[in-house]
């Protein structure tokens, strides 16, 4: 009887058995742009079930977006929907695609495409926010994690490959006392059991994240009286799965809360590290941020990663 065998990278089937890895990548077009220091920005609007849920305890307006992002290994796409209540707090639900691409299952012998190899991650996610007080903010994310790695055809000996798991994420703000506009803010992430993939001998580790920093309004007179802000942030984030500690740091200069121009730089061992850049406008019920990052991975193939996040408030 022939075996028949079918070619499949072996960087496509590792990045399969570690399904957990892609809750690492940033997302989000406002949090890239500012260095992923956004820990303590109450401002995210729904990108905020990604860093810290408990910026969504004071939003004023339902919020119904789309966030796509083009990166190196991936398409991602998140779809997100955030209703708030004075009374209740407010609830927030997610839909999320990581897409790795489509790769061409061969036969080793002739080379002859026999098949079509698909690698995803997805993740549904709901959060809770409330506001306790007049200056602390809570929220909390339940997330439902999967991984799908198969191939549709004449497969051969092609593994399929599954997974799922749940996690929380925990976060907290909380605008200090003082004359100077100041937000600190903390969040874990990640905290649940490691990813069991189906017929594997062991589990992969979801990577736990914890990242604490903080957002100041500077007190620029001549800015003020044009209409016009400063803000900076700054943070610091935990993980093993970075080899250690990262951390990133941005400015915002917004214009009569209409036109925003973002920058950051984000601090981390290996070749993630770099600035970035973005902007945003927001009139009336919608909202646009777009946001491109210079990591030197990206710059060594002439292709940042692109974030775009679409809003519609009301």
């Amino acid at each position: 009887m022939a075996v028949l065998g079918v070619s499949v990278s072996t960087a496509s089937y590792a990045h399969a058995q570690n399904g957990g890895l892609f809750l690492l990548v940033p997302f989000g077009a406002h949090a890239v742009a500012q260095g992923e220091a956004v820990v303590a920005d109450s401002t995210l609007g729904t990108e905020a079930m990604w860093w810290n849920a408990a910026a969504l305890a004071r939003i004023g307006k339902r919020e119904l977006a789309v966030h796509h992002s083009q990166t190196l290994i991936a398409t991602s796409d998140m779809l997100t929907f955030a209703i708030p209540s004075r009374i209740l707090g407010t609830l927030a639900a997610a839909a999320y695609l990581v897409n790795y691409g489509d790769q061409a299952a061969t036969d080793p012998v002739n080379g002859t495409e026999i098949g079509t190899i698909t690698n995803r991650n997805y993740q549904l996610a709901l959060s809770y926010a409330t506001p306790v007080g007049k200056r602390l903010s809570a929220g909390v994310t339940y997330k439902f994690i999967m991984l799908r790695f198969q191939c549709t055809g004449i497969c051969g000996n092609v593994p399929v490959i599954s997974g799922s798991t749940s996690a929380l994420d925990l976060g907290a703000q909380y605008v200090l006392p003082t004359s100077l506009p100041i937000t600190i803010g903390a969040s874990v992430r990640n905290l649940g059991p490691a990813l069991q993939v189906k017929d594997a001998e062991q589990a992969d580790p979801l990577p736990r994240i914890i990242q604490v920093g903080g957002k100041a309004r500077l007190p620029v007179s001549s800015l003020a009286e044009a209409g016009a802000s400063l803000d900076v942030t700054l943070d610091v984030q935990s993980a093993a799965a970075l080899n250690g500690a990262a951390g990133g740091v941005g400015v915002i200069l917004g214009y009569r809360d209409v036109a925003f121009l973002r920058g950051g730089y984000k601090l981390q061992p290996g070749d993630a590290k770099g600035p970035s850049i973005g902007f945003g406008f927001q009139r009336g019920g919608f909202a646009l941020d777009l946001a491109r990052r210079f990591d030197a991975a990206s710059a060594q193939l002439g292709e940042p990663p692109t974030y775009i996040s679409l809003r519609a408030r009301f």
